[in-house]
């Protein structure tokens, strides 16, 4: 006796394809809001390629007469100040192109699914760029080196990160740390950590954007996976806001056409211009960890 099988009967059975599609998800993108904006708005869109920061010595002490009520000589004190260059020299990217008849032929979703993914990739790599960049992002952070490579961050760390920044004056506010998923890890086995970032987390998720996960001593603590890695592990940051200046000059914008010199092409493209700058190093820490 023959029976029908699903071989024998796979003219028949056919197959459906979802109109809801399976999101790979990416990382959490954090780090530009964390950054010194302020310098923004004066490179906008036909102002040139650099800002010129001009840096100004605080003054931190005075003279005192040497002998009171004989109306002294003064002596005065030359000021020479520097300036610091924030460069917008760097553009990011993400394009597609498909024969205009598979354009035709797609399924309905696909294609918004590919211009979404366009400004979410270039914001992806902005972000990870701030992490890695040796020079001007928070790899570059080299006089403060905090933590032991793959090794759990402790509660002395997070202190030792924060006095280096005490140390040279810097403001209290918008101070940041930046983790890896694993550092976290590491932080949630401190029971004074975890208290710390549970009450500090309450009510303050959404105002502090992605990624936020509470404040530890003085520090808003935000978890990424953008972050640069170390020989085993991971170097997370330990900074104030105006350590790094970043400024946007053109945001993520899209661009589509058709090209026909090479066969009739649907194109889609989308770019951001951009630019950051260490302004003061020590105003941040190298956090090796896990």
């Amino acid at each position: 006796m023959a029976d029908m099988t699903a071989t024998t009967m796979a003219t028949y059975l056919p197959e459906q394809w979802s109109t809801l599609a399976s999101i790979t998800y990416r990382s959490n993108v954090i780090l530009p809001d964390l950054m010194d904006r302020r310098w923004e708005p004066e490179i906008g869109v036909g102002d040139g390629d650099t800002v010129n920061i001009p840096n100004f010595s605080q003054n931190s002490s005075a003279t005192k007469r040497s002998t009171f009520g004989t109306g002294a000589s003064l002596t005065f004190t030359a000021v020479t100040e520097s300036q610091t260059q924030l460069a917008v020299n760097q553009m990011a990217y993400k394009a597609y192109r498909m024969p205009v008849e598979m354009n035709v032929q797609t399924a309905a979703i696909y294609e918004p699914l590919l211009t979404d993914g366009i400004g979410q990739a270039i914001a992806l790599q902005v972000d990870s760029e701030l992490g890695s960049d040796n020079s001007n992002g928070i790899d570059g952070f080299t006089t403060n080196v905090v933590g032991t490579d793959n090794i759990d961050v402790t509660y002395d760390d997070l202190v030792s990160c924060e006095t280096n920044i005490n140390n040279v004056n810097a403001p209290m506010e918008g101070r940041s740390l930046v983790i890896s998923p694993a550092t976290r890890g590491s932080l949630m086995g401190i029971e004074a950590i975890r208290n710390q970032l549970y009450s500090g987390s309450v009510g303050n998720i959404t105002e502090h954007g992605p990624g936020f996960l509470g404040t530890i001593l003085s520090w808003n603590v935000y978890m990424s996976n953008n972050l640069e890695a170390g020989t085993a592990g991971k170097k997370n940051g330990a900074f104030q806001q105006e350590a790094i200046a970043f400024a946007m000059q053109k945001g993520i914008t899209l661009v589509e056409g058709v090209n026909i010199a090479d066969g009739i092409f649907r194109e889609v493209a989308g770019y951001a211009v951009y630019g950051h700058k260490m302004v003061k190093e020590t105003f941040g820490n190298e956090l090796d960890g896990k």
